[in-house]
């Protein structure tokens, strides 16, 4: 559905018009819901990728930096629309790439700010990465600069809707005019009658229900046992 026939499908819902519901107060309401249900996709599909993009960065030497400079001490910020990352590879010379392991800090015994302990205790053929404070740091430190040495995958934020159709499943794409009109109940629930609040609360479930099974299932795996044969003779 685009924003036009969402902004209609609203004001039938709730009996408005565009002089009582705004163009402007419905799309700000669509956009506070599409976010949620974003989040509400990542969270049912857990590592199964709902928006997947990446992007390459450079690799900054180390030498001669400053804290708060990017690549100070293997911290590069994370891109401005990442919501949660997925994977990382690196090139410490610019030809062979290496998936990055993912680490706790409470799992390196040794220093996170000398760098002659960082060095000694991660490998440039074995790399790691941690994520903190909206930033990944790589282990070990780049000692050279590598341009594009830097390639992270990850699920990204939603655009605002301006016009468009929101970017999940067609299908379920009333289930936001049901959201935006339970704002709208919230703040004005003296228009609505006991019996529409208890009709819009069934329908709104039952299309919450729909969304959740979809985003659960869409891409169901088929897990097979494999026996282990051992011959105790």
């Amino acid at each position: 559905m685009t924003v036009a026939t969402l902004q209609t499908l609203v004001r039938d819902i709730t009996n408005t018009n565009s002089t009582t519901f705004t163009d402007a107060d419905i799309l700000r309401h669509l956009n506070i819901a599409y976010g949620h249900r974003i989040l509400d996709i990542l969270r049912l599909q857990v590592d199964r990728n709902a928006s997947q993009t990446e992007v390459k960065t450079n690799l900054v030497s180390v030498t001669g930096l400053s804290e708060g400079d990017s690549g100070y001490n293997g911290e590069y910020a994370f891109p401005v629309d990442l919501v949660r990352p997925l994977r990382m590879e690196i090139t410490y010379d610019g030809e062979n790439w290496y998936p990055c392991k993912v680490y706790d800090i409470n799992e390196n015994t040794g220093s996170e700010h000398y760098k002659d302990s960082i060095q000694d205790n991660f490998s440039e053929t074995d790399p790691y990465v941690r994520f903190d404070r909206d930033s990944y740091f790589i282990r070990p430190l780049p000692e050279t600069s590598v341009t594009n040495g830097l390639h992270i995958w990850y699920e990204y934020r939603q655009t605002d809707l301006t016009t468009g159709s929101p970017d999940f499943e067609a299908n379920l794409h009333d289930l936001l005019a049901y959201d935006v009109t339970y704002m709208e109940l919230l703040k004005h629930p003296s228009k609505f009658t006991m019996e529409w609040r208890s009709d819009f609360r069934t329908m709104r479930t039952e299309l919450q229900e729909r969304f959740n099974e979809f985003y659960r299932n869409r891409f169901k795996r088929s897990l097979k046992l494999k026996d282990k044969f051992e011959d105790f003779s």
